[in-house]
C-alpha cells in the first residue's frame, strides 16, 4: 500500500535511532529505508531497538549522498 514512501535518514548518529526509525515503520506498513552516511552501522544496538522490524533493516539501502537516496522521487518532505 506505501510502496512509493520512502524514509530517508541522513548521517544518523545514534544507531538506535535506526533501529527505532525501522520499528515505527514496520508498525505503519512503511518498507523502504535508505541510510545517508550513517555514523555507526550496522549495529547491535540498531538491531535491538528494530526489535521485530529486522528485515527492515537488512533491506535498508545505504548511500553516500542525499541526491542518491532521493533518486526516483518525486516529492519530498524534510525534518530535522
Amino acid at each position: 500500500m506505501f510502496d512509493h514512501v520512502r524514509i530517508v535518514l541522513v548521517e544518523t548518529s545514534h544507531p538506535g535511532n535506526i533501529g527505532a526509525t525501522a520499528r515505527a515503520m514496520k508498525n505503519m506498513g512503511l518498507s523502504q529505508l535508505v541510510m545517508v552516511k550513517p555514523q555507526e552501522y550496522p549495529s547491535g544496538k540498531a538491531t535491538a531497538m528494530a526489535a521485530s522490524a529486522d528485515n527492515i533493516l537488512a533491506e535498508a539501502k545505504i548511500v553516500d549522498t542525499l541526491e542518491e537516496a532521493i533518486v526516483g522521487c518525486t516529492g519530498g518532505i524534510g525534518s530535522s
